[in-house]
């Protein structure tokens, strides 16, 4: 069952899923898709892609605050 978005939220998701692309070279599924579990993502491809977000946001993300089980999909 695919998660509705608000407005808001679906360009950052399209963001993201073009920072996927883009960086990583994948296409999940969908937005519930399972990354690490699938091996779309291993711990090497998550730092890839939080360094893209933080580029792409203009955020940081520090590692030691980031709960791995909230970044299983888009």
């Amino acid at each position: 069952m695919a998660t509705e978005l608000n407005p808001a939220g679906d360009e950052s998701v399209k963001r993201v899923q073009g920072l996927m692309k883009d960086v990583l070279a994948i296409t999940p599924d969908g937005i519930d898709q399972d990354l690490l579990e699938s091996g779309l993502l291993d711990s090497m491809a998550l730092i890839e892609l939080l360094y893209a977000i933080e580029q792409e946001f203009s955020v940081e993300l520090p590692l030691e605050d980031l709960d791995v089980d909230l970044l299983r999909s888009v």
